[in-house]
């Protein structure tokens, strides 16, 4: 996802509507693991209302992968090395209408 936004809440929102105007089979999303948007927003909040909003617009979870960066990044306050890691979630339509 290469849109930015300023909040969970304001990611979720996107997700979940790349989500629901999705033509495709399969759909993906990345999770940040151990770097939440806000300090009070857990991982496994993250996490969990991530597959609850894209499950909801007819998505079934099939997979999830970790994947990140053991190197430091210098990105955010106070610059300090952070390790950045990330859940892939992928997903797929539950739509058995005709192929095309």
């Amino acid at each position: 996802m290469t849109t930015e936004v300023a909040s969970a809440d304001d990611w979720l929102k996107e997700i979940t509507a790349q989500a629901r105007t999705s033509s495709a089979k399969v759909f993906s999303v990345s999770v940040p693991l151990n770097h939440p948007y806000a300090p009070h927003e857990a991982p496994e909040h993250l996490l969990a209302a991530a597959v609850e909003g894209v499950e909801v617009h007819g998505w079934r979870l099939d997979s999830v992968s970790t994947y990140g960066a053991a190197l430091p990044t210098f990105t955010s306050p106070p610059y300090e090395p952070a390790p950045r890691f990330w859940a892939l979630l992928v997903f797929r339509t539950t739509y058995r209408g005709r192929d095309v």
